[in-house]
């Protein structure tokens, strides 16, 4: 190998090592504010309803940001990106450390979702860009996995500056290293040379495009207070429109924020669709599963169900390297349906999940969930963008990357539709003809309200017999309700395996890499 080669091996796996940091540090610190939220509620006196939008803030201003950021990579370079959108977030970690109410807090959230969401694009192409076709899917598959230790990390992490400090030191220790990953990305990219695009910044496509997103996804999100109140349907009827609108106008520009050519590379166009099928259940799998089942049904603690469902969450992570490897000896399509597959298998099994479920009949249906999105997200990544011209790699990936957060949204507000309507009707069938049957629907309508306090109230207010009778006819709907929900899911991966199947078959990744050869030796 020359000199030169090696040089610029070299840099190609320092860039891997600065985006895999980047992606780490961002990850980790979306995903603190779980533990830490109880304690935030306490000192800033946060209403049910604050509470929420300091979660739901930063996933809609991630998601609007992810359009933004792809497109603006490519004309002024996916560096000063990462740059810019870590500084934004910077600012956003200082906001929330201070904050003295539920404002500022939220705030602080919204300006770290944007940060985040314009620079996650530019990580992504950049590491495509470093890597020949040879070694491309693996550079994608380490990328992943380093997303996937972040999320981990990040509650553990918050539970001990809980313990040992305060929740704003949470935020504080952030700033650093976020400061850590410009010095880090400017260093690994220090040989690296953009490939920009020519033309403007669609303003109009990003109004559009943006408040669309936002408006659908708060939609979605909201569907769990009920798909005909106002805030639900309305919501997502407006930004149904915008986002016909935003259609219309990305068709007739020269210069748009989406180019919809993209879906006639069927490698592209296949990529996407599987990869809104794994967003769709994976993360209503994980919620789903991973609270309300082991925790109502089962009756784990929280930590015991954190700790249990990092089955599913380690093998998704510590597959996504090997997985990259594999896609670049025998390319995506196998992997993709194979992994759906996999995912429609272990949904399946999970819908046969009940109050008896014991812990050891838990271990291979989560395993082999974890392990199906862990091929499936290195395998969609990669082919997705390996079809790409490098000066459209930042909307590729903006693109790939917001194709599994909405679709999310959209499954979480399915199952939380499917449970609210089913589990009032099955705790109805359960204590049909008893003396505390109108009782009994009441408890589970604030168990679904989240209002524990009336729950208790009304338990008390029932002799012991009925009370256990009662609580038992809701785990029993609760368990019979997942199940349901997991089986839905299991049709919708089933589906996806078979679209890819269709879609992508046995088309191979193109030999030479498009997007390579953007790192440069230089004296």
């Amino acid at each position: 190998m020359s000199e030169t080669n090696s040089r610029a091996n070299a840099s190609a796996w320092g860039i891997l090592a600065a985006m895999g940091f980047g992606a780490l540090i961002a990850q980790m610190f979306s995903t603190v504010i779980g533990p830490a939220l109880p304690t935030i509620k306490d000192d800033l006196d946060l209403s049910l309803s604050m509470q929420a939008w300091t979660i739901t803030s930063y996933s809609l201003a991630f998601g609007t940001a992810l359009i933004a950021g792809g497109r603006l990579g490519d004309l002024v370079g996916e560096v000063r990106m990462i740059v810019i959108g870590y500084m934004v977030f910077g600012g956003g970690l200082i906001l929330s450390a201070v904050a003295t109410s539920g404002l500022l807090m939220v705030s602080g959230r919204t300006v770290q979702g944007i940060g985040i969401g314009i620079s996650a694009p530019a990580t992504l192409s950049i590491v495509v860009n470093a890597f020949s076709a040879s070694r491309c899917g693996f550079a994608v598959g380490v990328w992943g996995f380093a997303h996937g230790f972040g999320l981990l990390v990040g509650p553990i992490f918050a539970g001990y500056m809980l313990d040992l400090l305060s929740w704003r030191w949470v935020f504080w220790l952030a700033v650093p290293l976020t400061t850590a990953v410009i010095l880090v990305t400017l260093a690994a990219t220090r040989n690296y040379c953009s490939v920009l695009s020519s033309g403007r910044y669609d303003i109009i496509g990003l109004v559009l495009g943006g408040l669309g997103i936002t408006l659908v996804t708060y939609g979605l999100q909201n569907a769990s207070n009920g798909w005909g109140t106002p805030n639900t349907w309305g919501t997502l009827a407006v930004g149904v429109v915008l986002l016909a609108l935003f259609g219309v106008v990305e068709t007739r520009t020269d210069c748009p924020l989406i180019d919809f050519s993209l879906w006639r590379e069927r490698l592209f166009s296949g990529a996407f669709f599987a990869e809104s099928a794994v967003g769709f259940v994976y993360i209503p799998m994980l919620t789903v599963v991973g609270s309300l089942f082991f925790i109502e049904v089962l009756g784990y603690s929280p930590v015991m169900a954190s700790w249990v469902i990092v089955i599913t969450t380690g093998a998704c992570m510590v597959l996504e390297p090997p997985a990259g490897r594999l896609i670049d000896h025998i390319g995506p399509g196998i992997p993709i349906v194979a992994a759906l597959a996999m995912q429609a298998v272990a949904l399946f099994w999970m819908g046969t999940f009940c109050p008896e479920t014991t812990l050891g009949e838990l271990i291979i249906p989560l395993a082999l969930m974890g392990a199906g999105v862990g091929i499936a997200l290195p395998a969609c990544n990669a082919a997705g963008m390996r079809t790409l011209k490098p000066e459209q790699a930042g909307m590729g990936s903006g693109l790939l990357q917001m194709t599994f957060n909405v679709p999310a949204a959209l499954g979480a507000a399915l199952v939380t539709s499917i449970m609210g309507s089913h589990c009032l009707a099955k705790v109805g069938a359960v204590l049909a003809g008893k003396p505390y049957l109108q009782q009994g629907l009441e408890y589970a309508q604030a168990i679904k309200d989240g209002n524990d306090a009336a729950a208790a109230a009304i338990l008390k207010s029932l002799p012991s017999n009925s009370a256990a009778m009662v609580e038992n006819a809701m785990v029993s709907a609760q368990a019979s309700t997942i199940a349901m929900s997991m089986t839905v899911l299991g049709s919708i991966a089933l589906v996806g395996a078979i679209m890819a199947l269709l879609i992508i078959g046995r088309r191979r990744c193109p030999e030479e890499n498009p997007l390579a050869g953007s790192v440069q030796d230089q004296e």
